[in-house]
């Protein structure tokens, strides 16, 4: 496929046309800081903790069930 090949060729030829002052303003502008606002980050951290302590006490509840049946 030509499409792989050509990409590759025209990203490294845009990249070889920067001067290095811009490849430094290109570089600051990634680093402008993030567009995420700080209340989803800490939302989905709180899911995150959720998911993995009701994985936990489920993992937990079936594990005293087998060894109750086991009895």
């Amino acid at each position: 496929m030509l499409t792989g090949p050509t990409i590759t060729t025209i990203l490294s030829t845009i990249v070889l046309a920067l001067t290095p002052s811009d490849r430094w303003a290109a570089a600051r502008e990634l680093k402008s800081g993030s567009t995420v606002p700080p209340w989803l980050i800490w939302s989905v951290g709180v899911a995150l903790a959720l998911l993995a302590v009701s994985f936990i006490a489920a993992s937990y509840i079936q594990k005293s069930k087998k060894s109750r049946m086991g009895q």
